[in-house]
């Protein structure tokens, strides 16, 4: 259900669920009311902790929330209760547990005495880890001194399916003094640069995975 509601009482021990203006509300409170719930009198701002996070599909993270007064001072333990504004994003738990659905942004509130402190949790697809590196091109030409040369990394996961932007490729050359190597920011391609005659091999990695090429400096 699009923009569904989930709200949970830090000290959860029971569930109450209804269906209220399309969206569905879940209270988790330690009495048998939900109105029977210990506050302080003076609160002022909830500190929502860590106040933008993110969570992949399926994993979890912990929110805090500290209660302070108008003097910013922490108050007393208080009952916390947690809200998400799109449960079809994510869920959260009584103790402020984010647990990751779909892709997408959402806030989590920590709520007391009608007033309420908010994070922001992206939740997106975990990463696949790099199962194989490709230098192309395999073989490349010649090239003369000052000359330069581009190459190009491919990386696949477990699957086969490319991997998209966004991973971390480290380009090393064997010999430097013959032909150097410098990564194009943004980018999985690199320049190799002729800088005197003889044959250095150039490689890519990235994921714990790698690959190398030859690259020949001609006179």
């Amino acid at each position: 259900m699009r923009g569904a509601l989930d709200v949970r009482r830090c000290c959860a021990s029971s569930v109450w669920h209804g269906l209220a203006s399309g969206a569905v509300l879940a209270i988790a409170a330690c009495s048998s009311s939900p109105n029977e719930v210990a506050t302080p009198d003076n609160v002022a701002t909830i500190v929502v902790s860590p106040s933008a996070s993110s969570v992949s599909i399926g994993g979890r993270l912990s929110l805090s929330a500290v209660v302070q007064d108008s003097a910013g001072q922490p108050l007393a333990p208080a009952d916390i209760f947690w809200s998400v504004r799109d449960a079809n994003i994510a869920t959260v738990s009584g103790d402020g547990v984010v647990t990751g659905v779909a892709p997408g942004t959402t806030q989590v509130s920590a709520n007391v005495a009608g007033k309420s402190g908010i994070g922001t949790v992206t939740v997106a697809f975990p990463q696949s880890a790099v199962a194989s590196v490709t230098i192309s091109p395999s073989k490349p030409p010649p090239i003369g001194k000052n000359e330069n040369l581009t190459l190009t990394v491919a990386l696949k996961d477990a699957s086969g399916k490319d991997i998209g932007s966004g991973r971390v490729v480290t380009w090393t050359s064997s010999d430097p003094s013959i032909a150097s190597v410098a990564a194009k920011a943004g980018t999985y391609s690199a320049t190799v640069k002729g800088n005197k005659e003889g044959t250095a091999t150039i490689t890519a990695a990235s994921d714990g995975k790698s690959a190398a090429v030859t690259v020949a400096v001609k006179h």
